[in-house]
């Protein structure tokens, strides 16, 4: 990489404007009553001006609506300030990459003020939703595959939470009974969060986790479909007749609550028939051929189940 990716760079709005740099770097001020695209607000060498953020057809997608009726439920000034990237557009024109601005307008080249984002997963959606752009880094590049080479290595390990760590953040921020049920099953039994939430009997959506990790706490959550230990002992018999990392895995225990929930089978039934099944029969539910995994563990299960209350059944009186 060449060290032109931070040459004539313009850092702005840094804590106390205490190290702002220009190296001889000219940002012209825009006029917005002077140009027909969208544009947003950009604190640039001090000054808040009106720019134009450019998208091409490699951008990070934009918010779902669904995703943008959450922005309406959080409080934004809990939100930690980002650096916004920018570069400047001149190398995308002289790729022949086309530049539209936010409502889908092509930009023509030569058009003053006009700046793409070096967009990072902290800073992707913050370019539209924030009031006014503040600690901007402006680049200039000197070709696209040297801003690719920058995005690309400052988002080599960049993501999002995972569904374990959303739920934890949850916990912490609502305390509630729920998330920290199914937080520390999955954290004990070193298993995904989806899968605590099946032996918890419980299901939260994913859009729920995340809003309450933001503090939000819905009224109408459900509550656990088995105590915490329920679950523990159902994970740990699971495991004794499938294995650790089956019993990890959602296709067992998803059989199991099939059976209480669509065949009437009672938690004592289901282990009952966890401590008597034979391996053989465990092995048959493997390597059975019926489609679904869990299809062929209820199979067995319902089979081993209804044959033991036939022998009990047909037990001869004393």
């Amino acid at each position: 990489m060449s060290n032109n990716t931070v040459t004539n760079a313009v850092v702005v709005n840094n804590t106390n404007n205490e190290n702002m740099v220009n190296n001889n770097s000219e940002v012209a001020t825009p006029n917005a009553e002077e140009t027909p695209f969208r544009t947003v607000k950009a604190q640039i060498q001090g000054e808040v001006q009106d720019i134009i953020l450019a998208r091409h057809k490699y951008s990070m997608e934009g918010l779902k609506a669904s995703q943008q009726k959450q922005l309406e439920l959080i409080d934004k000034s809990k939100m930690l300030g980002v650096i916004f990237h920018l570069a400047t557009a001149e190398v995308f024109y002289e790729a022949g990459i086309a530049l539209r601005d936010l409502d889908n307008n092509e930009i023509p080249a030569g058009t003053e003020n006009v700046f793409v984002p070096v967009e990072t997963a902290d800073t992707f959606y913050r370019f539209t939703i924030d009031d006014v752009l503040e600690n901007v880094e402006v680049h200039t590049f000197a070709n696209v595959q040297e801003f690719a080479e920058v995005t690309g290595t400052t988002t080599l390990f960049s993501r999002g939470l995972t569904s374990k760590e959303k739920i934890g953040v949850a916990a912490l921020a609502t305390n509630d009974e729920v998330c920290n049920a199914i937080f520390d099953l999955a954290l004990e039994g070193n298993m995904p969060a989806s899968t605590a939430q099946l032996y918890l009997g419980v299901q939260v959506k994913g859009v729920t986790t995340a809003m309450m990790a933001t503090g939000y706490k819905p009224k109408d959550i459900e509550g656990l479909g088995r105590t915490y230990a329920e679950a523990k002992e159902l994970f740990e018999r699971v495991s004794a007749v499938f294995g650790v990392n089956e019993a990890k895995k959602r296709y067992a225990v998803r059989a199991i609550n099939y059976l209480q929930k669509s065949e009437g089978i009672s938690l004592e039934q289901i282990h009952n028939a966890l401590e008597t099944i034979p391996a053989n029969e465990v092995a048959k539910a493997k390597l059975m051929n019926c489609g679904e995994k869990e299809t062929c563990i209820v199979t067995v299960l319902l089979i081993w189940i209804k044959s033991q209350e036939n022998k009990r059944m047909f037990v001869p009186a004393a």
